[in-house]
């Protein structure tokens, strides 16, 4: 957090130039403590620009050469989070990992606040779980915030024509598909879906995290559901 001047908060202050401090007034010490307070905010993803972050912090560092938990660098140092963890780039499970471990063994000295990248996530919980999933696609609408967005039946149709060789709605409509149809029309994100199957495939040393029939796709785009609760009724006539 860079602060180009001194913050007042109550009867605190506030200055840094790379983290901020924050000092306890004068009269109720003759030796006042010292506290500085890490923060960064909207990595939505980016492991890399992440660690470059940390190399460069006083107060949070990485516990071992092989950068898989942090840890807080002396005992007067705080972290906050800002929110938007995930999303962009191809590191938001890791980097997800990272910060609740962190939370977790700070737990009165580290905050994580919740930004909308990551509200929006919880939309998955139901969308993704079995009995939604058994919904048929044309009975899912539109997001009604943007009406230039495709609805879930016609986002299958395209992949059907693409897929050609006889390929209908139906029989793409599948765990990963409809969460490929959230990430790109629903929730701001088109890339995402990929760069997480990406992030799974290097995370689990294969080739590539495929599944497109539910169970490994759900999870390759950010963790959702498993089966699609078997084949959907046909449309009505």
């Amino acid at each position: 957090l860079h602060c180009t001047r001194p913050l007042c908060l109550g009867r605190r202050r506030l200055s840094s130039d790379a983290h901020m401090r924050v000092r306890t007034p004068f009269r109720c010490s003759p030796h006042p403590c010292e506290y500085e307070i890490a923060f960064v905010s909207d990595v939505e993803g980016d492991l890399d620009y992440f660690n470059r972050w940390v190399a460069g912090s006083r107060c949070v560092a990485y516990t071992g050469s092989d950068e898989a938990a942090l840890t807080l660098t002396h005992a007067r140092a705080y972290f906050v989070y800002g929110g938007d963890v995930p999303d962009h780039g191809r590191g938001s499970e890791q980097l997800l990992r990272l910060l609740v471990g962190l939370k977790r063994a700070f737990p009165r000295r580290v905050a994580l606040l919740v930004g909308n990248r990551d509200l929006n996530k919880l939309r998955l919980t139901s969308e993704c779980a079995p009995s939604d999933l058994a919904r048929p696609h044309w009975s899912i609408p539109a997001p009604h915030w943007d009406p230039s967005a495709p609805t879930l039946s016609q986002h299958l149709e395209q992949v059907a024509a693409a897929r050609g060789g006889g390929a209908t709605a139906a029989s793409c409509d599948c765990a990963a598909e409809r969460l490929r149809w959230m990430y790109e029309n629903t929730l701001g994100c088109p890339a995402t879906f990929e760069a997480r199957r990406a992030e799974l495939a290097a995370l689990r040393s294969v080739g590539s995290a495929t599944g497109d029939n539910g169970g490994g796709g759900g999870g390759g785009g950010g963790g959702g559901g498993g089966g699609g609760g078997g084949p959907p009724p046909p449309p009505p006539p």
